[in-house]
């Protein structure tokens, strides 16, 4: 990962790098400056979540609190959070609602219904579940932990009690769904890589600068920073050790790395 503080001072210097190649391909070639243009323009889109779930679960109340909320009002990396509401899923008589590629909050309440396992694995890589009206699963807090523990073993995501009368599990619900919008945000640093190679094809004029900022150590470290946040390493890298610190570390470590 890029050596920082935080996910924006990663990010502060390889957009930089970006913002200078459009500047001097603007002289070169007009066409080349845009392409690069573009895809600055694609880093600082707008996030979509979208709030899921059943009809009667909460959506519109979870909704109305992380759409208000300060923390949502921040951007991740420039790119501002829209909140949405999708339509209630299993309503007769109607097809279910396409989450698309957005980030997803699904609602359930009681337990999970057979279409809800089905949404819910089809964006498993992006969606964090919320278990709302967290008091109907007992009168303690930790029942409710409990049984949203229950839940993410059986959907394989992470899920998180809420009540959103009360406001309370939504400070929890902030936390989890910062990696999963950090990592949608790093997808389209993904991009970046192919589509200045496409420019570079295009553009005879250009090639040069551009083929010489994709072998810069600012492009290739950013582009393996995105890689890392990629679902399908972030899933290898599930239960990965911490950095060694005693031969033993190191060995841990090692048998670990050598499993994959």
């Amino acid at each position: 990962m890029l050596p920082a503080e935080s996910i924006d001072d990663a990010c502060a210097e390889p957009i930089d790098h970006l913002r200078a190649l459009a500047y001097r391909l603007t002289s070169i070639d007009s066409g080349a400056a845009e392409a690069v243009h573009s895809v600055l323009g694609s880093l600082s889109a707008p996030l979509e979540l979208v709030v899921a779930g059943r009809a009667g679960v909460g959506r519109s109340s979870l909704a109305r609190i992380l759409g208000r909320d300060d923390r949502f009002s921040r951007r991740v990396v420039g790119a501002p959070v829209v909140v949405t509401e999708s339509r209630a899923f299993d309503v007769p008589g109607t097809s279910n609602p396409d989450l698309g590629r957005r980030c997803v909050v699904y609602v359930v309440v009681d337990a999970v219904r057979d279409v809800d396992g089905r949404a819910i694995a089809r964006v498993s890589d992006r969606v964090v579940v919320a278990a709302n009206k967290a008091d109907l699963f007992g009168p303690r807090w930790d029942e409710a932990l409990g049984r949203a523990a229950e839940i993410s073993e059986n959907v394989g995501v992470p899920t998180v009690p809420v009540e959103t009368l009360t406001g309370r599990g939504v400070e929890e619900l902030f936390a989890a769904l910062g990696p999963v919008l950090e990592a949608q945000w790093w997808g389209r640093v993904e991009q970046i890589g192919p589509a200045l190679r496409r420019s570079a094809s295009r553009s005879a004029a250009g090639r040069d600068e551009i083929e010489l900022y994709l072998s810069s150590d600012s492009a290739v470290l950013f582009g393996a920073a995105a890689a890392m946040m990629s679902p399908e390493i972030r899933a290898l890298r599930q239960g990965e050790p911490p950095d060694p610190r005693t031969a033993d570390d190191a060995g841990t470590c090692s048998r670990w790395w050598g499993e994959l």
